[in-house]
C-alpha cells in the first residue's frame, strides 16, 4: 500500500492500456502520446490531461511549438485541432479518403501536413483550416525542414523537396520509394527505401553523399541524433541500430522492446531518446544505451512485479521450513496467513491486467468489498476473507480516483473510511482472525 501511494503521487500509476501508436513533443518538455482514442498529454514523467478522441483509433498527432494546439489523425480518415488548454477539439478537418498516417503542425502555427494511405499529402492552411493543396504521394511519410522545405515521395516514387510556402518544386531525385528524415539543421535529408536501403543527400547540394544496406527486417521510422553525426534506425522486433552514415558502419545495436515494433522515436528537449511502443513510452541514454525510465507502463510493474516476485519466495521458503518443522499451530496458522496475503497479491495483479475496463466498475468494486468485508466480521469464523478484501478494496479506490475530482473523492469518502477502519480492526484482532483459518 506504501508503494502504491508513491506510485499514485509520482505518476507510475499512469498505464498505457494499449500501442502506443505515436508520439511528440515540444521544447518546454510537453509530450503527447496517442493510444487507441486516447490522446495524453505528460509533464515531468506524470500524465497531466488525457483526451478521449471522438475519433476511430488515433493514429498520429502532432503538437504546436509552443504547446496551444494539438492535431490528431485517424483511422476513421478524420483530422481533429485541438485547444490543449481548453482539453477539447476545436475543429475538424475532413479531406482524406483513407487512414490518416501522419500530420505536422508547422512552427510558426500557419501550417498544418497531412498523409493518409489514400496516397495523398494535403497542405491546410491555419488557423482557417482551409485546404491549400493535395499532393499524389506515396503514403511512406513526409519530414519538414527547419527552413520549411517539404520533403516526400511522389507518384513516380522521386524524392521530392518543394517549398512549403509557394508549394513549387526545389529538386527532384529519382529513387526507390521510401520515407525522408531532415536533419536538425535542414543541411541533409536521409532517405530509408522499401528495399532497406538508406541514402543521404546534401539539401543544399542536392547531391548524393552516402548510401548503405541497413539489413533485414527494417522498418520506417529513422532519425538523426542532435549533432547529425549518427542516425537511428529500428527494426522489426524491438531492436534500434545506431550508424555512422558518413563511414556507412553500424555502431551498435540495442532493443526497446522485447518481440514489439518501435512505432515511434525522437529526441527530447534533454537529448534523451524516446520510443513508442508496446504499452509504455521509454526514455533512454543513447551513449551507453541505458535504460534511463518509462512512463504509461514500465516503470510501476517491474517494481510491483519484483517486490511480489521476492515476496512469493521468501514466504514459500519460510512456509516450507515452518510447515514441515514446527509442531505449533500458531506456526501454522500464521504460515497459512502468509499463503493467504500472496493470494490477495495475486488477485490484485490480476485486477491490474484488466483495469483499462475497470473504472467505470471501480466504485460499485469498492463498495462490494466493503460489503464483503463487514459481512465477514458479522460471520466472524469467515472474517480471513477481510485479508482479501481489504487490498483489492482499496486498489478499487485507487482506480477510481485515477482522475481526481471533487466528486470522485466525495463519493468514495464513506467506503474508503470504512475500509480504513475494518484495516485497524483486523490488526487489533489478527490473532482471532488466524485462529479460524486452523478449521
Amino acid at each position: 500500500m506504501a508503494f502504491m501511494l508513491y506510485a499514485y503521487s509520482t505518476g507510475y500509476f499512469q498505464r498505457l492500456e494499449a500501442w502506443v501508436y505515436d508520439i511528440d513533443g515540444n521544447p518546454k518538455g510537453l509530450l503527447v502520446s496517442a493510444s487507441d482514442n486516447k490522446i495524453r498529454l505528460w509533464q515531468q514523467r506524470r500524465c497531466i490531461t488525457t483526451l478521449v478522441s471522438p475519433q476511430d483509433i488515433v493514429r498520429c498527432l502532432s503538437l504546436s511549438t509552443d504547446g496551444a494546439v494539438l492535431a490528431s489523425g485517424a483511422v476513421d480518415h478524420s483530422i481533429l485541432l485541438w485547444s490543449v488548454s481548453q482539453a477539447r477539439p476545436i475543429r475538424r478537418l475532413l479531406g482524406h479518403r483513407g487512414i490518416v498516417t501522419q500530420v505536422y503542425i508547422s512552427p510558426d502555427r500557419q501550417w498544418l501536413l497531412s498523409q493518409s494511405m489514400d496516397s495523398t499529402l494535403c497542405i491546410w492552411q491555419l488557423p482557417t483550416a482551409k485546404l491549400i493543396k493535395r499532393l499524389p504521394a506515396w503514403n511512406t511519410g513526409f519530414s519538414v525542414s527547419p527552413s520549411g522545405q517539404l520533403a516526400y515521395c511522389d507518384r513516380q516514387a522521386n524524392l521530392t523537396v518543394i517549398d512549403l510556402k509557394t508549394q513549387a518544386v526545389l529538386w527532384q531525385v529519382p529513387q526507390v520509394p521510401g520515407k525522408p528524415q531532415f536533419s536538425p539543421a535542414g543541411d541533409q535529408v536521409a532517405w530509408i527505401d522499401t528495399a532497406s536501403h538508406c541514402s543521404v543527400f546534401n539539401s543544399l547540394t542536392h547531391q548524393r553523399i552516402v548510401t548503405f544496406a541497413l539489413g533485414a527486417h527494417t522498418n520506417w521510422n529513422i532519425s538523426f541524433t542532435p549533432d547529425s553525426k549518427q542516425l537511428l534506425t529500428s527494426k522489426w522486433g524491438g531492436a534500434i541500430e545506431l550508424w555512422n552514415w558518413r563511414q556507412a558502419k553500424r555502431l551498435t545495436q540495442f532493443y526497446a522492446y522485447t518481440l514489439a515494433g518501435v512505432e515511434d522515436l525522437r529526441f527530447d528537449e534533454l537529448g534523451r531518446l524516446q520510443t513508442a511502443g508496446n504499452g509504455s513510452i521509454r526514455y533512454w541514454d543513447l551513449s551507453s544505451q541505458r535504460l534511463l525510465f518509462s512512463i504509461g507502463d514500465g516503470a510501476y510493474r517491474k517494481v510491483l512485479l519484483n517486490w511480489f516476485t521476492v515476496w512469493l519466495v521468501l514466504t514459500l521458503t519460510v512456509s516450507y521450513v515452518v510447515l514441515g518443522s514446527a509442531h505449533d499451530p500458531t506456526y501454522a496458522q500464521y504460515t497459512i496467513l502468509g499463503i493467504l496475503t500472496l493470494w490477495s497479491l495475486g488477485l490484485l495483479l490480476v485486477v491490474d491486467q484488466v483495469r483499462s475496463w475497470l473504472e467505470r466498475w471501480a466504485l460499485g468494486g469498492l463498495w462490494v468489498m466493503v460489503g464483503l468485508t463487514l459481512l465477514s466480521f458479522l460471520l466472524y469464523y469467515v472474517a480471513f476473507i477481510s485479508l482479501v478484501t481489504l487490498p483489492i478494496g482499496f486498489y478499487f479506490g485507487y482506480v477510481y480516483l485515477l482522475k481526481p475530482s471533487p466528486t470522485r473523492w466525495s463519493n468514495s469518502l464513506l467506503p474508503l473510511g470504512l475500509l480504513l477502519a475494518s484495516t485497524f480492526f483486523v490488526f487489533s484482532s489478527l490473532d482471532d482472525v488466524v485462529f479460524y483459518l486452523s478449521f
